[in-house]
């Protein structure tokens, strides 16, 4: 079970790490980003090519984070920027439409067959008090717990994290205190995309490298952001843990057939207790 349980919190963190992609744009923007899967898989076929040329997986890992960080800029200046403020709706479609043509694209340059990306970790077996465990469980888990850590002290000890954070919370308020809020969305997103190329880089060796990989993994991502509070990071990566888990121990214990299907019950379940999310705080507005 203890295999079991790591490959769960394992998979599981990598969903959290596209949640909270998820949930920092839209803390930022206001909007929901439902392209961010395909973005993580953009930059895991970039990271591919890059290891096709014979680049050392430490360049190929910083160069894609680099592509990352470019393209939610991109993203942002040229499409995003156009949307803040505006109804919920047209940015979502306008998301949607990002969802295809980032799929077109990579069925265009890199084809539909499938490609293997080897993983930054060690593929050897650990043995962990007679229970044998994969390193590469364990090295996602490390990287993932250390992502949370550094973001923890930018937010909390860095001026951009806490102007970041001011606007998030209030970009109203930021604004008059001269937060260059147009700035701070742009960092937003490209952090988020930072954050999502190194989540394409931590799945694409479980399930290979496909330009549908990123659709199954989308999805819980979702659910991961709205169990955990959709406007909650701590709550997103919390969420994934709790949906990998479940996922991998039904799969394992009760069936194969459930495993996609018991995490979305237990997530309405949770959501039927606390229907804004584990981490949601009440907020009150005057009108």
């Amino acid at each position: 079970m203890l295999q079991m349980i790591v490959s769960g919190i394992a998979l599981g963190a990598i969903y959290g790490l596209i949640a909270l992609g998820l949930v920092m744009v839209y803390k930022a923007t206001g909007i929901l980003n439902f392209a961010h899967g395909e973005s993580a898989m953009l930059c895991a076929f970039v990271a591919f090519s890059l290891h096709k040329f014979g680049i050392p997986m430490w360049g190929v890992v910083l160069l894609t984070l680099c592509f990352g960080a470019l393209l939610g800029l991109s993203i942002e200046r040229l499409v995003i920027r156009h949307f803040i403020g505006k109804p919920l709706l047209s940015s979502a479609i306008t998301t949607l439409g990002m969802y295809l043509i980032f799929g077109d694209l990579a069925i265009w340059i890199w084809g539909k067959d499938t490609q293997e990306l080897p993983s930054i970790f060690s593929s050897a077996p650990i043995n962990i008090g007679g229970v044998i465990v994969s390193a590469i469980d364990l090295g996602i888990v490390a990287t993932c717990a250390i992502l949370a850590a550094l973001l923890y002290l930018f937010f909390k000890f860095t001026r951009l994290g806490i102007a970041m954070q001011a606007t998030m919370e209030n970009p109203t308020a930021a604004r008059l205190m001269g937060i260059p809020i147009k700035k701070i969305y742009a960092m937003a997103w490209a952090l988020s995309h930072m954050i999502a190329a190194l989540a394409g880089l931590l799945i694409a060796p479980l399930t290979f490298l496909h330009f549908s990989m990123m659709q199954h993994a989308l999805h819980f991502a979702f659910a991961a952001a709205v169990l955990g509070g959709i406007g909650s990071m701590p709550g997103a990566l919390v969420g994934g843990v709790i949906i990998g888990v479940t996922s991998n121990l039904t799969g394992a214990y009760v069936s194969s057939q459930w495993k996609d299907i018991v995490p979305f019950i237990v997530m309405l379940c949770i959501l039927i207790w606390r229907p804004h999310g584990l981490f949601s705080v009440m907020q009150i507005k005057k009108v």
